[in-house]
């Protein structure tokens, strides 16, 4: 095994819970419990030279320095601690435990991913209910969202947000977690389940209408759906998601 390749298994070996499949240098990858791989090279832009992009909800890094190397200049934000996210209180304590125990660490991974990879993407810890323009050096031209709102109680605030963030006329694209049977079974009518009860980490699981819903009462124009996708994850982890553009007003 070569020294590239010895670096980063020692890097991956640091961080006990990678969230995201990374290729690093030396043909080493982390061991991610879900794989977007093969679906970036699909949904994510050609060529963006000459935009700014904001990752929402970064944890490892892989959108983000996906977009990096579209030719962006990327800002990621995330939480700093675990026990910062919002989660149902009925299962705060349970859930400040399990991941205690699990050693997770949020920023971990996308540090010791970054310089792997030798990146300049700037991590800055915010949360999204949170999210300014001012927090993340200005507005920019490029937002992506992923798998974050089904872990939001205010799912159309944490879009409000993004789309104060976003120059006019700006794209968001969102890769979000959705429920195939309820958009099979009401196609027409924006529905989201109440999910806590099935998994303590969610609030909400929408069918595509309701997505598109949260879009629009949150400001978005010109919503589309671009695929259905079901990537590699971990049993736990399995569930189709629905990859979505929208565009912030012109003006």
């Amino acid at each position: 095994m070569s020294q590239t390749a010895d670096g980063a298994q020692e890097a991956i070996a640091r961080n006990p819970s990678w969230y995201h499949t990374i290729d690093f240098p030396g043909g080493v990858s982390t061991p991610g419990h879900v794989d977007w791989r093969r679906h970036a090279a699909v949904l994510l832009p050609i060529d963006l030279r000459g935009a700014r992009a904001l990752d929402v909800g970064t944890f490892d890094g892989f959108w983000a320095f996906e977009l990096e190397k579209r030719g962006a200049d990327v800002v990621a934000i995330d939480l700093d601690q675990v026990g910062d996210a919002d989660w149902p209180p009925v299962h705060r304590e349970r859930l400040r435990a399990d991941v205690a125990a699990r050693g997770t660490e949020l920023g971990l991974g996308f540090r010791l991913a970054s310089e792997q990879l030798g990146s300049s993407v700037r991590r800055v810890p915010c949360n999204v209910l949170e999210l300014a323009p001012e927090t993340v050096g200005g507005q920019v031209d490029f937002a992506f969202l992923g798998a974050l709102l089904i872990h939001v109680r205010d799912p159309v605030r944490a879009l409000e947000n993004i789309r104060n963030t976003l120059k006019p006329g700006g794209t968001l694209l969102m890769v979000e977690g959705v429920s195939l049977r309820e958009t099979l079974l009401h196609p027409r009518t924006p529905l989201a389940r109440f999910d806590t009860m099935r998994d303590p980490f969610n609030w909400w699981l929408p069918n595509l209408r309701a997505l598109h819903h949260y879009l629009w009462v949150a400001g978005f124009e010109d919503s589309r759906r671009l695929k259905l996708v079901r990537p590699p994850a971990k049993p736990e982890m399995r569930c189709w998601y629905c990859a979505i553009e929208a565009r912030a007003p012109a003006g």
